[in-house]
């Protein structure tokens, strides 16, 4: 998701912190943002409210549907 990614540095913000702030590790983190797991619907809500982020792009990126 390398959208998450510009995201995070935008606000200056670690993978530690980021990942601390949505509950998960670090490592999870990294795991979304190399596109290895894909975050559920839940923790990208968390992620866009966090980063203060409105689009779709996330969801788009990760090829999410609303009822997933």
């Amino acid at each position: 998701m390398r959208k998450l990614t510009m995201l995070r540095l935008e606000k200056n913000l670690t993978q530690e912190k980021l990942a601390t702030y949505i509950g998960k590790s670090r490592s999870t983190l990294s795991s979304y943002e190399n596109g290895k797991i894909t975050p559920p619907y839940k923790t990208i809500l968390k992620l866009k409210k966090i980063l203060n982020y409105f689009g779709d792009d996330l969801l788009k990126e990760v090829d999410y549907k609303k009822n997933n």
